[in-house]
């Protein structure tokens, strides 16, 4: 039952390149690693089997429409906007659907460097058994002690690589230290540099994105003081990637712990090439718009009424 919805899954994503995007199946091919013939054989069977009709049905429940306009207008590769009527299970709806998506983007013989958040952690456990000849997947924020919070990115790590069939790589080192001089001894620590190095060769990575609000991992952790996120929000922080707060733009902003955390920096995070963001419900639409304007993500995976507000308040102008 997951192999076909899969291959659904696949179909789709190929027939909405090809009639909605205009793509060649020279093109298509190229970025599924097929050949052409492969592609036709594909899209024909896109048509027989009622994925494609005069439209494209999409196999999961999504808003395609609301999809493509964010889409283009922030000039990403993916947008999957999961239709939810369960705003206490937003997350889990997301993360179901999701996960299908994520399998559905992955080539064989690359790598997935993952960092962590709840809704990650949710998609990691909705993954189907679904091997990725040579994948490798390798952790590119540190881990959290075992008693800070249930949303570990080396649990997801290893649930992800198990699902994928992949070889992994953890990241044996804390997310924050204490200071810049133990972070840089960590990090220059052969099994630490190491990972660190995969990770920023990755060719995709899957994050979370963080808010500034009082549910905020770093606050909740006790790595920032009322007083301190109460500052950041006055500067215009809206959130986090890869624990890297970010204002309305996307523009990075300083905080405590910004040159003692064990991951990858933001520039960094752009130079991978394809970056694939999962976040869900009212309190990520401000911290996915400054991440979207600030160009630090290739696909997005949230929910319907997500990509609805970004469209009424997203400015592509802000786009950097």
């Amino acid at each position: 039952m997951a192999d076909e919805l899969q291959r659904r899954v696949r179909l789709a994503q190929m027939a909405e390149l090809y009639y909605h995007q205009r793509w060649t199946q020279s093109a298509i091919a190229e970025r599924f690693g097929l050949s052409t013939m492969q592609i036709s054989r594909l899209l024909r069977e896109a048509q027989q089997s009622g994925v494609v009709e005069f439209r494209i049905h999409h196999p999961l429940p999504v808003d395609q429409e609301a999809a493509r306009e964010l889409q283009r207008r922030f000039g990403l590769k993916s947008v999957l906007a999961v239709r939810s009527s369960r705003p206490e299970q937003v997350k889990a709806d997301v993360a179901s659907a999701g996960a299908h998506h994520v399998v559905a983007l992955l080539e064989p013989g690359r790598t997935l460097a993952v960092a962590w958040s709840s809704t990650l952690a949710l998609l990691a456990q909705a993954l189907p058994y679904q091997p990725v000849e040579g994948l490798e997947v390798v952790q590119m924020l540190g881990a959290l002690s075992p008693s800070a919070d249930q949303y570990n990115p080396y649990d997801a790590l290893v649930r992800i690589g198990a699902q994928l069939g992949a070889r992994m790589h953890p990241l044996h080192a804390p997310t924050v230290l204490q200071s810049k001089a133990a972070r840089d001894a960590l990090v220059d620590d052969p099994a630490v540099k190491d990972v660190l190095d995969m990770a920023r060769a990755a060719d995709y990575a899957l994050c979370g994105i963080g808010t500034a609000g009082d549910d905020s991992t770093f606050y909740r952790m006790g790595y920032l003081s009322r007083a301190e996120l109460d500052a950041l929000r006055a500067q215009g922080v809206v959130g986090d990637v890869l624990g890297r707060f970010i204002d309305g733009d996307g523009r990075p902003v300083p905080w405590t712990h910004a040159e003692t955390l064990v991951s990858l920096d933001l520039g960094e995070l752009k130079r991978i090439p394809q970056v694939i963001a999962v976040a869900a419900g009212p309190s990520k639409v401000q911290p996915v718009l400054g991440a979207l304007r600030g160009g630090y993500l290739s696909h997005l995976i949230t929910d319907a009424e997500t990509v609805r507000r970004l469209l009424e308040i997203g400015d592509p102008l802000a786009v950097r």
